[in-house]
């Protein structure tokens, strides 16, 4: 039967899986549109990207894209390969693993990660019988954040953990550093706080212990870092202060990137206590600087929330269109369940039942990748959809799960908020007892 045009959805299942497609994959779902034969549809505003429709033509378009970015990477590869045989040959191994590692970087830089992790893998296999271990400190590391970047925690860490200990045992500060650094980040991604500010200020110690100025970028990740396990552990003056020093330390290098999640951090601060206008100036001080995709999906996100707050419910969701394309483009599987969970607050927020399926998305993501702070939020956000729909029980469902989620992860001010909810719906749905006469 002949059909103009198809789902991303249904598309995708035509392609075989191998990773050369990847790049077709994306451009297919950065082609795809909303359906305009079910703009008649409210529920179609609320249809997740796999939902999204492409002609043929389209997928032409995409075809020839991925095509040339994939005639391109061939050229990058074996570009990147040259140096790597021409050290080897010559008994540089050193040499060798550090081209590797340059090309993974390379790989990272265009978005191939799992590519990059190939790369830093043989780099790790080709330094680890050397003496000199500078090259397999950086491997270590460098698989540590590409295994962070595809939310496969455990090896994360692992990862972290032998590239700490070797840097401590040669003397590489810096590295170790650097490495005691993403422990605490993988523990952030995992809701485990309390580590995370352990591995950050046993980072800081060793900063603190160094010549003045030599840790700078090191010094502005430590203070930005200490500043948002703070804020998730509730405390919020602590948080403050660290995030003031790092702003101070960022308006002083150049660093937008490190700049832009700097205020990102600052203005969800400043959600948290109540100051919207001080929170919006922090998030908009970020939109204007030249910062990745998945940071500017994040900020929009994060607009689109406070925005619904202040009733300003066309604007939230022209930034919540905004924050699904920078999402799109980031192929960060957190950015985009964390995109979901907004968009499924602005779809509750306008009423619309069909709101589960994002938050549906969201708790997917969250639960494969392993992002139990996402789950929790979206569960207690979820509980809202379900309980002014009439599902007293699944809501109260929701808010133990999310409950049990905060408690674990020692986020109190967060498990004190769900709580509260419980309670307040325990009461709504209880039923007094019937009097009955003589």
């Amino acid at each position: 039967m002949f059909s103009s045009q198809a789902t991303v959805e249904q598309l995708l299942h035509l392609l075989p899986g191998v990773d050369e497609l990847e790049t077709l994959r994306l451009a297919m779902i950065r082609t795809a549109v909303p359906d305009p034969g079910k703009a008649w549809d409210s529920s179609s505003s609320y249809a997740t990207l796999d939902k999204r429709i492409l002609a043929n033509e389209d997928v032409e378009q995409a075809l020839a894209f991925s095509e040339s970015a994939l005639h391109d990477y061939v050229t990058l590869l074996h570009d990147g390969l040259r140096p790597v045989f021409r050290s080897y040959f010559t008994g540089d191994h050193a040499e060798a693993a550090t081209h590797l590692l340059a090309l993974g970087e390379r790989h990272e830089a265009t978005g191939r990660v799992r590519g990059a992790s190939q790369c830093y893998h043989a780099a790790l296999v080709l330094s680890l019988p050397l003496a000199e271990k500078a090259s397999q400190i950086v491997a270590l590391r460098r698989m540590g954040r590409v295994m962070l970047a595809l939310g496969e925690f455990r090896d994360a860490i692992s990862f972290y953990d032998r590239s700490v200990e070797l840097a401590r045992d040669t003397g590489d500060l810096r590295a170790e550093v650097i490495a005691r650094t993403g422990v605490g980040n993988v523990a952030m991604y995992q809701g485990r706080w309390a580590d995370s500010e352990r591995a950050y200020l046993q980072a800081l110690d060793l900063v603190n212990g160094a010549d003045e100025g030599a840790f700078l970028l090191e010094t502005g990740h430590l203070f930005n870092n200490l500043g948002n396990v703070n804020l998730r552990l509730s405390r919020l003056d602590e948080a403050d202060e660290w995030l003031q020093r790092a702003l101070v330390l960022w308006n002083a290098v150049d660093a937008p990137e490190d700049l832009g999640t700097c205020y990102l951090n600052l203005g969800q601060l400043r959600a948290e206590q109540g100051r919207t206008g001080d929170a919006r100036a922090a998030f908009e001080a970020a939109v204007g600087l030249p910062v990745s995709p998945a940071l500017k999906s994040l900020l929009a996100g994060d607009l689109a929330e406070l925005c619904l707050v202040a009733g300003h419910v066309t604007e939230a969701e022209t930034l919540a269109r905004i924050a699904e394309e920078h999402a799109i483009a980031s192929s960060s599987p957190y950015t985009l369940g964390y995109m979901y969970r907004v968009r499924g607050n602005l779809a509750r927020y306008r009423g619309h039942e069909d709101g589960f399926t994002f938050y549906e998305k969201a708790l997917e993501i969250a639960r494969e990748k392993g992002y139990p702070p996402l789950e929790a939020d979206t569960l207690a956000d979820y509980a809202e959809l379900r309980r002014g729909t009439g599902g007293a029980e699944e809501a109260e469902a929701y808010l133990e799960r999310a409950r049990e989620i905060f408690d674990q992860l020692g986020a109190v001010q967060s498990s004190a908020r769900v709580r509260r909810a419980l309670d307040e719906l325990r009461t709504a749905i209880e039923v007094p007892l019937a009097t009955v006469g003589d």
